[in-house]
Parts: structure tokens; C-alpha cells; sequence
């Protein structure tokens, strides 16, 4: 469907004006109050006669219905800023009910005779139907979450960033892989060898990496870089939500940094189609298609399906890739109670891929001779080099309401990753024949085989009721993860010598042997508990899990097994206190842990690792004046400890000394306003090495860069000529950062620009409607930089300009 500036949305609701004389039943109290006064409405949805006593309750308004008129009917949710009459006339939404005003001002409900409309002017239609916490957002400014509690609720209520990334703003700024769709989110680092190298997504959060990555709430297995790890496509998702700082009180074993969780694309009642065709840089087509309906009169079936289909060459020289998608999934809702969500997913991805990892001398500073490595330089050989993943998703999402007050979910997620990856990667200069020593380089040939599979099942009970004047979400649930890793590493350290300026050695001849074979698989047993509490204008937030771990390391060719138990309690709570103008001050304390695999020296009694913990303290604020406009601030302090670090003494062992400490500040605001979408963030780290045995300690880490910020505008016209066009943009600037973690050099700052322009075919001729164009640009003015480096030859060049054009119909 095309861009739609959600304030140009118009929504007439069938509403008698007059009641006809049909009797009425007075069945509420009657209290005195304002009935004109607006303030922050959160009402799920519920049983409608619930949902209208509480507007009615808590505005001191009386209401006036006849008792048989709400039976069996459940109401929209409300959420916003609203004046008691605005948030029942939501709440009646799709009721066939009408509300009036009497003249001592109760609000009386009536059946809707259709011999009258109110027009409610110009509203945003996503959240006059309330928006999910699981679904869709129509525009950029989502104001509700499902990944922080497992419970649908208010992101002004959640004591913890969170970050929302909406499929609209996705296709907006052309985003073609995760790590392009959060190059506009504040704290996180998407620099790095994923920032031109479209096989894998590695984030950095908050200054701890790689961020881990979830589909649907269930774990993705990863390794690490390089392998082994799922890639989701963003066409197949409906939001992309980034939870800052520790987790683990509702997924277990997690980085202190935070988690992105990713929201598929599910079944729909209402019948959409669409398809994509696109070109760009390097020789790039893709194909794209979604549809979803429903495959029974009574809607209790309903259907969706993606695929997705892409073939190009890439910024470095020889390297390509392809994909080939498709996504089914099935919804069974027999009634308003049941509802069960059946999908999977099968990608296969072809590439020829180059790692690319370069020399800060060559990159970032030039060589002895003056010269620098181009961008497009090509390290491996290309009758070697090559990548294939075949990657499988299939699970189910099951739940059901006992009544109005509980509701069990459950779900089950199987992804298996199977992938190969041959390359090359430099590891130190040589002399050259003319007695240069910075223009040859060594290298390492490998040939990497992984097949990482989980297993993620998670079932949990929700329970809202009040305790006199007080309101429980009530969150209580168990989860088990099982992730195997099978990883076969065939390596060549003395592979032929490269000349970095002029590369003609690209024939290798040596063949790598087998020097690592694991068989490893991590289990993981939680039980969670969680209530979210309100009390008038306080949310108190609490939650406790216990987990029990078992780490089963098998190394195959040293024929060694080490089995390993951890068992760790991590909590969470916060308070929010919000305002009736939409703005939420909130402060809390999260923790996290991580096992740790490996032992001490036999010398200090061998003893096996007990997993990295971490907590974050974090005092913020979130405002919201409507459903257009979020803003929110936070500043936090994190610490990493049981961080493994050498050990001086027993030089072939670690020890758990290690801290890492991250300070910020963090800021971001998105709204949507006349006709302009608009995105700005801000953050600030100060990530130190705080313990070490390395000789690091004090140092800034590296991982990421103390200071960045972006900004992104849209601007829809209206005016007859341009009618149908929106021309955006944005930049994206990242500050001078240390480029190892001795801090012996620093990266520079950049500053990077990128487009859009799309057009509207149906403003130019009706018999359009439904086509629509759009081009992106991402590095609009071709700056040259290094994205970032993590040691002397852990260089990687940013992302070069790279434009594509897609035309879309939707029906």
C-alpha cells in the first residue's frame, strides 16, 4: 500500500444522532467531574461493558446503557490523549452502537438505527482501531510494544528504552538488510564489516556486541561473526523493536547491551495483495510479493504469503549474492477466544563474499608510498571464495481467553541454519620484492561449515484484574531454549601473499585442512514471574526469573567434553509515573547474565566459569501528547562483570577479572506532523575497560563510537502540481572513535547523507491506483571513510553510494 501521512486519514463512523425514542436502563454510578477535560486513556480491548464503566469511573461521568445491548460485544482499544466522550466513541468502534451526551452530561449508549454520521475529522485510522502491540503501525511512531513485558502495552508505561522501527520507515529510507533498517536508532553501531557486507547483521548496543537477535520472541541462533547465524529479510516483518540494556528477567541468557527482537508479517482478516519490482547499483534485481485474506466467509481462516527474490553484484570487486524466499504462514481463529498462527520460512542465500577486514595503514592513513587501498579491493580469490545458507523457520502461536480477566499463550520456534563460508581474511604485512614493508600482506584461507539450530518454546499465563484501587498485569510463564552448534573450521594460515595496490595473485593454490571441529549445544530452563501494577498515575514494573543453563562443549578433535551447569535468579523493577498530558518520568534497575564456557588454571583449582552478569540502572523520560508524536530521553549506566580477561600468572588460561562499564545518554523523537514524518536521535557512551589483565584497563573501548546522531525527514505535497510526490532525507553522523582497545589510534568522524523520492501514480491519473514508484539513495554524496576498526588490521570501508529504483501495486 502507498505511504499514507497518517494525519491525512478520514474515518466516518455510522452513528445515529437521535435515540428514538428507545428505552434506556440507568446501570452506573453517577459522580460529579469534567467531562471536557483531556487526559492519557490505556484501555485494551476488552468486554465492552468493562472498557465503558472504566471511562466512565475513572472521569467521574455517569453512563447510562441498557444491559442487553453489550452483551457478547468487546470493544476497541483506546489509547491517547482523549476527552472521556473521544475515548468511549473509540471503544464503541465496530459495537454498532452510538454514544450521545445527555443534558446532565452522562454518556448514554443507543443502538446504532444508521439514520445518522459523525464525522470525527482528521484522524490516524491505525490508532482509532488501536493499534497491537504485534502488529502493524501505519507511518513511523508506534506507541505500543509487546517485547519488554510479553504483554501488549504502552511504550509511555515501560520503565526501559525501547526503540520501534516500523515496516513503513523500513521501506521508506530503502532499507535492504537489519543493519540498514537501525542506522537511524539512537545507541546502537552499525558500522563495521556488515555495513557494506549484506551476508550478515552484527549490532552493537550501548557499547556490548553482537546484540542478540530474536524473531517473534524466540532466540536466533548465532556463533558469532562470520557464520552459522539466520539473516531475516525486513520485507518479511512488521516492526523491528530494539529493547535497551539487560533482558534476562524474560529471555534468559542475553548481552547486558540489550536485544532486537524482530515481528514477522502475520495473517489478516482483510484482503491485501502486493507486489514489487526492483533494480539498483551493481546490477541488482529484486522481486517482492505479499498476500494475505481470508479463506472463509465467517474470517476464521486466513492466509499470508511472502516472497522474496534478489540477484546483484556488490560494492567489492567479483563479489554477488542472490536470494530466494518464501514465507506462508496460516491463521485459525474460531471465535473471539481462540486463535492459532501456524508459519514457516525457507531462504536459500548464494554469494560470492569478501570478509574485507583491512589495514589501518592503507585504509585509514595512507602508506609509505602515499598511496590508499580503493574501496572495491578484493582480498580473496574468486574461484574460491563463495557462501550458501539454507535457512528454515517453523513454529506456531497459540492463544486463548479463559475470560475477560486471563488469557495463555504459547509458543514453539524450530530454525535450523546451514551454511558454508570460503575466504580469505589478511593478518599481517610482509616485505614486498622491492623492499616495501606495507603494501604485501599475508593471509589465512579458510573454509568454514556451521549448522546452528534452537529450539524456543515459551508458554505463559496473563492475568488483569484490580485489588481494590489497584490494576495487575499479571505475567506468569516458563521457557526452554535448546540451541546445538556442529562446526567444522578448515584454516590455511600461510596462504599466498597479496599486493594490496595492485592485486594480481588472485589464483591460490594451497589447500586448508581441518583444525577445529565442535559439537556444542546450550539448554536453558526459565521461570518468570512479572506484574505490572498501576496505582492511579504510578506503574510499578517488577519481575524475577530463575534459569538453570547447561553449556555441553564437545571438542572433536582433541576428543574432549565438558559439561557445565549454571543456575542464576535476575530481576527487574521500575517505576513510571504518567501525567494526564502524556508525559512518563521513570527510573529502574535490570540485570542480565551470560554463561561463560571454559575453566581456570588446574593451579587455581580448575574450576569452571560462572556466567557474565550484568546490570543497568537507567532514570528516563517519555512524552507522548498524541498518537502521532514520541519523544523520549534516557540516561543510563551499565556493568558488564565476570567479564574474562588473561590471566598473567597461567598465560595459556583467562580469569574472571574483567569489567566493562557504559555511561549514556540517549535521545530520540519521532512524529508526524502536517505533512512531514520526522526522526531525530542523539546518543553519548563513555565505555571504559574498567578491569583488565590485558593491559587495557582504563581504555575506551573500541566498540563503539562515544558520540552519534541522525536526523530523517519526509515531506508529502499537496499542492496540485506536485500532488502525489514525497521527497526525504537524511544524515547519519558518527563521532572519532579508538581503533583498538590499547586506544594507540582513533577513527575520524563522518558524516553520511541519504534519499528518497516517490511518487504517487494515482495523483497523475486514477486508473493508477495502487502504483507507486520510489527511488533511495543511500550515501548520497559518495563520501569515502572507514566505518570503523577494532585492531591494526580490522579495518572496514563504510557503505558507497548506492541507489535503488522500485516500483510497487497494491490491490
Amino acid at each position: 500500500m502507498p505511504y499514507a501521512h497518517p494525519k491525512t486519514c478520514l474515518l466516518a463512523l455510522a452513528i445515529t444522532l437521535s435515540i428514538g425514542g428507545y428505552p434506556l436502563s440507568a446501570v452506573a454510578e453517577t459522580l460529579s467531574g469534567e467531562q471536557n477535560a483531556t487526559r492519557f486513556f490505556d484501555l485494551p480491548a476488552a468486554p465492552l461493558g468493562v472498557t465503558l464503566s472504566r471511562i466512565a469511573r475513572d472521569s467521574n461521568l455517569t453512563l447510562s446503557v441498557a444491559p442487553a445491548l453489550l452483551q457478547g460485544k468487546t470493544s476497541a482499544p483506546v489509547n491517547g490523549m482523549y476527552t472521556p466522550q473521544q475515548a468511549a466513541e473509540r471503544a464503541l468502534v465496530g459495537s454498532g452502537l452510538g454514544l450521545g451526551v445527555t443534558g446532565s452530561g452522562a454518556l448514554s449508549v443507543y443502538p446504532n438505527a444508521g439514520d445518522g454520521v459523525l464525522n470525527l475529522g482528521a484522524t490516524n485510522v491505525s490508532a482509532l482501531l488501536g493499534e497491537d502491540g504485534r502488529g502493524h503501525v501505519d507511518g513511523f511512531v508506534a506507541t505500543r510494544s509487546a517485547t519488554a513485558t510479553k504483554t501488549d502495552t504502552p511504550i509511555l508505561e515501560i520503565p526501559q528504552t525501547i526503540n520501534v522501527v516500523t515496516a513503513d520507515q523500513v521501506e521508506v529510507q530503502g532499507a535492504h538488510d537489519l543493519t540498514q533498517a537501525l542506522r537511524y536508532t539512537p545507541g546502537l553501531s552499525t558500522n563495521g564489516y556488515t555495513d557494506r557486507n549484506t551476508i550478515a547483521d552484527e549490532i552493537t548496543s550501548r557499547g556490548f556486541a553482537p546484540t542478540l537477535l530474536y524473531l517473534d520472541g524466540a532466540y536466533l541462533p548465532s556463533a558469532g561473526s562470520l557464520g552459522g547465524t539466520p539473516q531475516i529479510d525486513p520485507y518479511t516483518l512488521e516492526r523491528i523493536e530494539v529493547l535497551k540494556g539487560p533482558s534476562s528477567v524474560l529471555y534468559g541468557q542475553n548481552q547486558p547491551g540489550g536485544m532486537i527482537n524482530m515481528v514477522a508479517k502475520r495473517p489478516s482478516t482483510e484482503a491485501r495483495h502486493q507486489i514489487k519490482v526492483g533494480t539498483g547499483s551493481f546490477d541488482r534485481y529484486n522481486l517482492a510479493f505479499d498476500t494475505t485474506g481470508p479463506l472463509d466467509e465467517g474470517k476464521t481462516l486466513s492466509y499470508r504469503l511472502i516472497g522474496v527474490g534478489n540477484t546483484g553484484s556488490e560494492q567489492i570487486d567479483y563479489t554477488e549474492d542472490s536470494r530466494m524466499l518464501l514465507a506462508p504462514s496460516l491463521t485459525w481463529a474460531p471465535d473471539e477466544r481462540n486463535e492459532l498462527t501456524v508459519y514457516a520460512q525457507v531462504q536459500r542465500d548464494d554469494a560470492l563474499a569478501d570478509y574485507q577486514s583491512l589495514p589501518a595503514v592503507g585504509s585509514l592513513y595512507r602508506n609509505s608510498q602515499g598511496n590508499k587501498i580503493d574501496r572495491d579491493f578484493f582480498s580473496g580469490d574468486s574461484k574460491w571464495n563463495d557462501y550458501k545458507r539454507d535457512q528454515y523457520v517453523l513454529g506456531y502461536q497459540f492463544s486463548h481467553a479463559f475470560n475477560e480477566v486471563m488469557t495463555y499463550r504459547q509458543s514453539l520456534s524450530y530454525i535450523d541454519v546451514n551454511d558454508r563460508y570460503k575466504g580469505f581474511y589478511l593478518n599481517r604485512f610482509v616485505t614486498a620484492p622491492d623492499g616495501a614493508t606495507d603494501t604485501h600482506a599475508s593471509r589465512t584461507k579458510l573454509d568454514w561449515r556451521q549448522q546452528n539450530s534452537s529450539y524456543t518454546f515459551d508458554n505463559h499465563l496473563q492475568s488483569d484484574f484490580t485489588t481494590g484501587p489497584v490494576q495487575h498485569t499479571l505475567l506468569v510463564g516458563l521457557d526452554y531454549r535448546d540451541f546445538t552448534r556442529k562446526f567444522q573450521g578448515y584454516n590455511l594460515s600461510g596462504s599466498e601473499v597479496i599486493d594490496l595496490y595492485n592485486p594480481t595473485n588472485y589464483r591460490t593454490t594451497g589447500v586448508p585442512t581441518l583444525t577445529t571441529k565442535w559439537d556444542n549445544r546450550v539448554k536453558q530452563t526459565g521461570f518468570y514471574v512479572q506484574d505490572q501494577i498501576k496505582l492511579n498515575n504510578f506503574i510499578l514494573t517488577i519481575g524475577g526469573r530463575q534459569d538453570w543453563a547447561k553449556v555441553d562443549n564437545n571438542d572433536l578433535l582433541a576428543n574432549s567434553h565438558e559439561i557445565q551447569s549454571d543456575s542464576k535468579f535476575t530481576g527487574r523493577v521500575g517505576l513510571t509515573y504518567v501525567t494526564s498530558f502524556g508525559l512518563a518520568p521513570y527510573i529502574s534497575y535490570t540485570e542480565s547474565f551470560l554463561p561463560s564456557v571454559g575453566t581456570a588454571a588446574p593451579a587455581r583449582g580448575g574450576k569452571a566459569f560462572v556466567p557474565m552478569t550484568g546490570k543497568q540502572y537507567e532514570v528516563g523520560v517519555k512524552y507522548q501528547p498524541d498518537e502521532s508524536t514520541l519523544l523520549s530521553a534516557s540516561v543510563f549506566e551499565i556493568t558488564q562483570q565476570n567479564v574474562l580477561t588473561g590471566d598473567l600468572q597461567y598465560q595459556e588460561y583467562q580469569i574472571q577479572e574483567g569489567e566493562v562499564r557504559s555511561r549514556g545518554i540517549e535521545l530520540e523523537g519521532k512524529s508526524s506532523f502536517s505533512n512531514i514524518d520526522l526522526i531525530a536521535s542523539l546518543s553519548y557512551l563513555d565505555v571504559f575497560y574498567t578491569k583488565s589483565n590485558y593491559g587495557n584497563e582504563g581504555n575506551r573501548s573500541e566498540a563503539q563510537a562515544p558520540w552519534a546522531a541522525s536526523v530523517w525527514a519526509d515531506y508529502h505535497f499537496t499542492g496540485q502540481a506536485l500532488a502525489g510526490v514525497t521527497l526525504g532525507g537524511g544524515a547519519r553522523y558518527t563521532g572519532k572513535n579508538f581503533g583498538d582497545s590499547d586506544n594507540t589510534f582513533k577513527t575520524p568522524s563522518f558524516v553520511v547523507y541519504d534519499a528518497t523520492l516517490s511518487y504517487d501514480l494515482a495523483a497523475l491519473d486514477a486508473s493508477f491506483k495502487g502504483v507507486s514508484t520510489r527511488l533511495n539513495v543511500q550515501n548520497l554524496f559518495d563520501r569515502e571513510y572507514v566505518s570503523s576498526c577494532n585492531y591494526s588490521f580490522g579495518c572496514y570501508y563504510g557503505q558507497q553510494r548506492t541507489a535503488s529504483l522500485e516500483v510497487k501495486y497494491d490491490w
